[in-house]
């Protein structure tokens, strides 16, 4: 492709799969599926809107939500036009947002509802423009910075314009505060972003039948670099759940076939299929030993996948799990055994972060990689 970025990989799907779906997401209890030609043309609409409230080359879009399709679509407008997109997460300390907030001064932030858009408009700098997802509390508001996810789809000027974006540059920021209550940023390229989706691809043989399960926010490397880059790349579907709440629900309806997940979620799903485990001493307890015994029979394996395993993996979503991925700090060993026990091989793909900590005059802006490599070469002379 002649530019390596993932607005470019959007348009490249949307030109030769255009039918394939690319999201699925629920909402009031109902599935909803998005092409790749549809989710292009979305995209589109809304660099028209982002350019016409002001954003451009090198601006940074701050995005304080859970997961979900519309701040994933709004990522990829801003990095249309050569910005920056910056997953917050919302569920982080109250004190510790505000202070990346205040120190971000972001001119341009995506929120998920009221909470959000009130943490945003207490600690960001008067004139900030927010886009918001959900109206309930909103309703009333006539403040003119703040505008309704939906109402940008309608009306304005889509046509289409080639990305700005360029291979070098960076696509996303996260930030968090230290221990030492200091901001601290790591930034990724889109280059490097796609090079180690590729990777993914390749060693786990993922393609465009997988289900992939977005669990948490895209605010840590591990999903950037193994969820978010690996869609583009293979060109499989990605399925958002309806809330936070609802996650656990909704992954047990769809079975997906991708996971990524960090400790915590491991050892949250582990704790749910313990609870359904029955006495060991009992005649199903016993039962349930014998069908996760390693050393089976064939008859053995047969009954104890169908009568044992397949029901308990359904009870975390994991029926149809076929690359569970670990990301962060380790599981212990007794988990990574229950879980295999289940048939459930959990892989770990990670690498080691590259924080950077800010000082306290830093601006929204992010430096460039020619910055980086200037600031590099100073350090070395």
């Amino acid at each position: 492709m002649a530019s390596n970025t993932l607005p470019h990989w959007l348009i490249q799907h949307a030109t030769t799969q255009p039918h394939r779906v690319a999201l699925r997401y629920k909402q009031l209890g109902i599935w909803h599926e998005q092409h790749w030609k549809s989710l292009h043309e979305e995209v589109a609409q809304l660099v028209a809107v982002l350019g016409q409230i002001g954003f451009e080359r090198g601006n940074t879009l701050v995005l304080l939500t859970h997961p979900r399709r519309e701040a994933l679509l709004l990522s990829i407008a801003a990095q249309w036009l050569g910005g920056i997109a910056a997953p917050l997460d919302p569920s982080m300390d109250e004190v510790a947002l505000a202070l990346l907030l205040a120190h971000l001064a972001p001119a341009f932030v995506f929120a998920e509802g009221q909470q959000q858009v009130e943490q945003t408009l207490a600690s960001s700098p008067q004139g900030v423009r927010v886009i918001y997802a959900e109206a309930r509390g909103l309703a009333g508001q006539q403040q003119p910075a703040l505008r309704h996810y939906p109402s940008l789809l309608t009306g304005g000027n889509s046509i289409a314009r080639e990305p700005v974006s360029e291979a070098g540059q960076a696509a996303f920021a996260l930030y968090r505060v230290n221990g030492e209550r200091s901001v601290q940023v790591e930034h990724f390229r889109h280059d490097d972003l796609l090079e180690e989706g590729r990777l993914l691809v390749l060693t786990e043989r993922l393609g465009r039948a997988e289900e992939a399960f977005v669990a948490r926010v895209f605010a840590t490397s591990g999903h950037l670099r193994y969820l978010l880059s690996p869609w583009l790349t293979a060109g499989f579907t990605l399925n958002f759940p309806e809330s936070i709440v609802t996650r656990d629900a909704d992954r047990r309806e769809l079975g997906p076939t991708l996971v990524v997940g960090t400790r915590e979620t491991y050892l949250r799903l582990e704790a749910m299929i313990r609870e359904r485990l029955p006495l060991p001493d009992s005649w199903f307890g016993r039962v349930v030993t014998y069908a996760l015994h390693r050393d089976r029979t064939a008859l053995q394996g047969f009954l104890g996948y169908w009568l044992v395993k397949r029901p308990l993996r359904d009870v975390i979503g994991f029926s149809r799990i076929r690359v569970p991925l670990l990301i962060g700090p380790a599981l212990t060993a007794d988990s990574v055994a229950f879980f295999k026990s289940l048939d459930i091989h959990i892989r770990t793909w990670d690498k080691v972060a590259n924080w950077r900590t800010l000082p306290t005059t830093t601006t929204r802006q992010i430096p460039t990689a020619h910055d980086d490599l200037a600031s590099t070469s100073r350090r070395a002379s």
